[in-house]
């Protein structure tokens, strides 16, 4: 049926009608008219009420403003135009293409339309596809379904049908109940809207965001600057590509998997099943849930607030970190814990984690953290950990205790003291402890206040074995290093006590044995009883001796045998008492070149000289303090002088200036530096009988660094300078037939270094007493002068010393406690070669080398040259 709206078209059909014997209806017919043939029309404007009916088309014809075209079965359209306020019918069976509905227009589709562009409003009861939809609206009911439809410029889609393959540019597209979305893509500023229904395979790229407040989504898609946003409802199976964001404010989310740099925010709602593969998953709000969840290599799960039940971490930088609880924040964490492969737990202090059963495999640690929220006595509460090769770091802030239920396995625990304070880090299991563990221990160098131990380790029972896994099994505690001991009930001390008391204790049991001998015969019964309960008490202790634990135990027995372990300095005392014994050596090792300065004098052939001497010497020592280290030193003097002549001797005046540079390897680990300046005079006269007195004044100037280390590797760092002075007198005869000539000779030699107090950087304090060297010499020299036919001279000659040093009280005290004597006081035998040559009336030089042995100090060899020029 067709219906026109043209007053000229009406009047002609109306006189076919008449023709046609339907004169009875002329009057209708000036509105109307049935025609019973099929009919096409084009390029008509439509501005009353159309209709067409099986067989019938319209092409290109424009619906104006109150006009309406109505297509029933059969019919067809295409290339309409709907403006404002003119609407358009596509009933079933009836198809549409290409039309564009203008603002204000509006098209019903109960049939199929095709390819039509929206800026008004279509209504979709049938099916649509390749919908343009550019600042439009267009609804989608019951069973409809609309295909392959872009939204753009605001353009608007409600479905509570099915919409599919749907491309969101810059419109919004809204799931309501009942609604199914498929495979949508949504680009920049386009915006999903899932208020009930379900979606599926949503593909989310940058700038585009999906909203979920009901309903559920499946198999979404967020990649680099794409967003969903889930407030209610459910998400599944959604990944989260590199630069992707997932936010859960409600609903529930499973099966999400965060690849690289992929983040998801939980605040609320549930998640469980996910995996994060090197992305970041963030939880906050206490009523968030998170379970089963899977941190793999390089993700981040960082839960500051909120439920978290089984994780598993693994891989490195693989991270679970548990933030300390706050002002209405506090985590709860439960299930089993896993770490793996470096993974990393933090676990903050006051988050709860009583119902949590941790695991560490493989290298992976637990990192106890207060945040600074705590000073002592912070408590970490887990149901069980168990260790294989996993670590457990307790904080450095703080005091922390870590109370467990019960603990298994084999591994590590780092942990902190501070004896002197009577404080430190402890491990508290209050079921049974089973395997083998050690304990690394950091301390300060600050010394305890007296000889009390500290308790690290407390367990209700088991066979487990711990011991001390610092460098030798000890750690330094100020001035003195400290063992770990146990009590035989449970409990492990750092203690100062230096043979394993425990041992020999159980030995006098036996002694009460001869006790049951008298009373044997009233209580036959009861006495053999008490006798068989030492027996299994012994037994545990061998047991875990086969566990892991014992390798690190033969590092250190045969350094310190349990039979008698010597007490020992620590690292960081041993190093100050190492640079308060280089001084002296310092000034003695510089003042040697003055001495074979007067020695060479005589060989000048002018009255004044410039000289300079290039020397270096290794020095290694060893104290009855415990000080023990080699000494490089390398250095340069120069002086002048001038040599007189008198009636019957001869007299030499001069002075000089030094430089030297030494370095300290410690033998504990560590080292030391020394930058000596110097400056002195020196005399020297000789009488015509041979007789000769020299005498030798100088003055130093100490910088000092110490670069200690402590047993756990912790740095005993300081600086300080000092100030010496110290003198020489040496007198002999020279003994001379011919070429050949002997020196017998004695000599004095005494220096005085300044006192210093000082502070390493672990905290221990350090007061260097004044140090003293009083040495008594004797010995012989012997030379041959060689005159060389172009009127050179040289001049071998070689030394035999002994020395007695004399000075054997060089205090110094460790933490206003602890005092030291450095005594290198004892004999030293001294050998010394060298060569001095003229080589013109102006110029000569020198070579030398010295080794000497004795009293704590061997200097294997000492070298010099040097070079006078007189005028």
């Amino acid at each position: 049926m067709v219906i026109f709206f043209s007053k000229t078209f009406v009047i002609n059909k109306a006189l076919e009608l008449v023709k046609l014997k339907f004169f009875g209806f002329i009057s209708s017919a000036l509105y109307y008219h049935t025609a019973v043939f099929a009919a096409d029309y084009n390029r008509n404007i439509i501005d009353y009420h159309q209709i067409l009916t099986n067989g019938d088309s319209v092409t290109n014809s424009t619906v104006v403003s109150s006009g309406r075209l109505t297509l029933y079965s059969g019919a067809k359209s295409n290339g309409i135009n709907i403006e404002s306020d003119g609407i358009m019918e596509v009933n079933k069976n009836a198809t549409d293409k290409s039309s564009i509905i203008h603002t204000g227009g509006i098209q019903y589709v109960d049939g199929f339309s095709l390819n039509t562009t929206i800026y008004g409003e279509q209504k979709i009861s049938g099916s649509v596809e390749g919908t343009l939809i550019k600042g439009g609206y267009q609804s989608v009911y019951g069973s409809a379904q609309a295909i392959n439809t872009t939204l753009s410029n605001g353009g608007v889609q409600y479905v509570a049908g099915i919409a599919k393959d749907t491309i969101i540019e810059s419109g919004q597209q809204y799931i309501q109940s009942g609604g199914k979305g498929s495979d949508t893509t949504i680009n920049n500023g386009g915006i999903q809207n899932v208020e009930g229904g379900s979606v599926t395979n949503t593909t989310i790229n940058d700038g585009g965001t999906q909203n979920v407040t009901g309903g559920s989504v499946t198999n979404t898609i967020i990649n680099d600057g794409g967003t969903q946003n889930v407030d209610g409802g459910t998400a599944t199976d959604t990944t989260i590509n590199y630069g992707g964001i997932q936010n859960v404010n409600g609903g529930i989310v499973t099966n999400t998997t965060i690849n690289e740099v992929g983040e998801m925010y939980a605040w609320g709602g549930s998640v469980s099943n996910t995996i994060v593969n090197g992305g970041y998953l963030d939880v906050a709000g206490s009523s968030t849930i998170i379970k089963n969840t899977v941190v793999n290599n390089g993700g981040y799960v960082n839960v500051l607030d909120g439920k978290v039940k089984n994780v598993e971490v693994s891989g490195q930088n693989a991270s679970l970190y548990i933030s300390p609880a706050g002002y209405n924040i506090k985590p709860v964490i439960s299930g089993a814990i896993t770490a793996s492969d470096r993974g990393h737990i933090f676990l903050g202090y006051g988050a709860d984690s009583s119902g949590a059963d941790i695991t560490l495999n493989s290298d992976a640690f637990l990192q106890l953290n207060n945040g600074g929220m705590c000073t002592t006595d912070c408590l970490y509460t887990l149901n069980s950990l168990a260790l294989s090769g996993g670590r457990v770091l307790y904080s450095n802030r703080g005091w922390n205790t870590l109370n467990l239920s019960s603990l298994s396995g084999n591994g590590d625990f780092y942990m902190y003291t501070e004896v002197a304070s009577g404080k430190g880090d402890l491990l508290n299991v209050t079921g049974n402890a089973t395997g083998a563990f050690r304990l690394f221990v950091q301390d300060s160098g600050v010394s305890p206040t007296s000889d009390d131990s500290l308790l690290l380790v407390k367990t209700g029972g088991g066979d487990a074995v711990f011991t001390l896994g610092n460098k030798g099994g000890i750690v330094e505690l100020g001035t003195w290093e400290y063992r770990l001991k146990e009590n035989n009930s449970g409990s492990w001390l750092l203690s100062p006590e230096l043979k394993p008391a425990p041992q020999p204790d159980p030995a006098p049991q036996p002694d009460p044995a001869p006790q049951p001998d008298p009373a044997p015969q009233p209580d036959p019964a009861p006495q053999p009883d008490p006798a068989p309960q030492p027996d299994p008490a012994p037994q545990p202790d061998p047991a875990p001796q086969p566990d892991p634990a014992p390798q690190p135990d033969p590092a250190p027995q045969p350094e310190l045998p349990a039979e008698n372990i010597k007490r020992r300095i620590s690292a960081s005392t041993a190093a100050v008492l190492n640079m308060a014994a280089v001084q002296p050596l310092v000034f003695d090792a510089e003042l040697e070149n003055v001495r074979e300065r007067l020695q060479a004098r005589k060989m000048a052939g002018r009255d004044d000289s410039l000289w300079m001497t290039q020397y270096n010497t290794r020095n290694n020592v060893s104290t009855s303090a415990g000080a023990e280290f080699k000494q490089t030193l390398g250095g340069l003097i120069m002086g002048i002088d001038r040599l007189s002549q008198y009636e019957k001797s001869s007299g030499t005046l001069g002075a000089f200036f030094s430089y030297s540079h030494s370095n300290i390897d410690f033998s504990r680990g560590g080292e030391g530096h020394v930058d000596s300046y110097s400056f002195g005079a020196y005399a020297g006269l000789q009488h015509e009988s041979g007789f000769y007195l020299d005498s030798i004044a100088k003055a130093n100037l100490f910088d000092n660094h110490v670069k200690g280390r402590m047993n756990s590797g912790g740095a005993a760092d300081g600086d300080y300078r000092t100030w010496g002075i110290g003198a020489h007198l040496e007198s002999g005869i020279r003994l001379s037939n011919n070429k050949w000539s002997a020196t017998p000779y004695m000599a004095f030699t005494g220096f005085t270094g300044s006192a210093q107090k000082y502070a390493l950087s672990n905290g221990m304090q350090a007061d260097v007493d004044t140090t003293h060297m009083l040495r008594a010499e004797a010995g012989l020299g012997m030379d041959y002068r060689l005159i060389l036919s172009n009127g050179g001279e040289l001049q071998p000659w070689l030394k035999i010393s002994v020395r007695q040093e004399l000075a054997d009280n060089n205090q110094v005290t460790i933490n206003n406690r602890d005092r030291f004597n450095n005594d290198l006081s004892g004999m030293r035998g001294v050998f010394q070669t060298g060569v001095h040559a003229k080589i013109t009336d102006n110029l000569t030089g020198h070579l030398s080398a010295a080794y000497g042995d004795g009293a704590g100090v061997q200097f294997p060899w000492r070298v010099t040259a040097g070079m006078s020029w007189s005028f």
